[in-house]
């Protein structure tokens, strides 16, 4: 089934507090965090895991940052042969999003509609994946892309809460008004995959609600308020999402230590 890949890579990364944004920050081994996911993407492909059409990046608003992150992905483009279109984010994630699926709709072509190559009744298959998730491993591409070809709408990888998760009042000082059943939650991670002609109808059902755009975190809630069923495969430790310090320390050590895979060198890469 072909596969379009949209990496979110706008977020302004303030609780990493790097100073720029969080798509751009270098990892130990001297890449950035762009780089090691548009990698993973590749190694998904060739390990078989995803037929990839074309990635689309979310680059922040603005353009000296923009510019920066285009040149990864220029760099990432002529050294992989992956047709790969950069567009501006928004204000929120879900603005981002938005303008990222006019992008790959572009780059789908007429997948998505009835009757084409796109896959299972002429469905192009959509994988929303956050730049700063780095190190996702192929097999969660996979497990996310079967789940897709066997007809569902919408998946997400996703691993068991281990903490003990209550809730609190809203005002200070708090205080616990509940705890949740463990054995129900589950942390979602990304890549999340969606049928691309329902994500797209189900941000528009978002956007013209009165939540806006800063009440979705991610776009499984889009679907699920559009009322999509959202399936769930495994996800992977390797899958965590790099937000404070303590993150890149971890991220930086499993580089370090091997458990996480280097980026593949570029060539003729200027680092801002």
């Amino acid at each position: 089934m072909r596969t379009t890949v949209l990496i979110v890579a706008a977020g302004s990364g303030s609780r990493l507090q790097a100073g720029v944004p969080k798509a751009m920050v270098t990892l130990g081994d001297g890449h950035t965090m762009l780089e090691h996911c548009l990698d993973s993407v590749v190694a998904a492909r060739d390990a078989g895991a995803i037929e990839l059409n074309a990635i689309a990046v979310v680059v922040p608003g603005d353009p000296d940052h923009a510019a920066s992150l285009e040149a990864v992905c220029h760099d990432f483009a002529a050294r992989t042969a992956v047709t790969v279109q950069t567009v501006p984010g928004g204000a929120e994630r879900a603005d981002s999003v938005r303008a990222g699926l006019a992008a790959v709709r572009t780059l789908a072509g007429s997948a998505g509609s009835a009757g084409s190559a796109g896959g299972p009744f002429g469905r192009h298959a959509l994988l929303v994946h956050d730049a700063a998730r780095p190190f996702v491993p192929p097999a969660v591409f996979d497990a996310v892309a079967t789940a897709l070809e066997s007809g569902t709408a919408a998946v997400v990888p996703a691993v068991e809460v281990v903490d003990t998760i209550k809730t609190v009042t809203g005002a200070a000082p708090e205080e616990v008004t509940g705890t949740l059943q463990r054995t129900q939650l589950r942390a979602v991670q990304t890549p999340q995959g969606f049928d691309l002609t329902s994500l797209e109808a189900a941000h528009r059902l978002a956007e013209e609600g009165a939540a806006g755009a800063a009440a979705l975190t991610d776009d499984a809630m889009a679907m699920e308020a559009a009322g999509h069923r959202v399936g769930v495969v495994a996800g992977d430790p390797l899958g965590f999402k790099i937000t404070t310090q303590l993150d890149l320390m971890l991220a930086n050590a499993l580089l370090a230590s091997g458990s996480a895979a280097p980026s593949t060198p570029s060539t003729n890469l200027e680092h801002h």
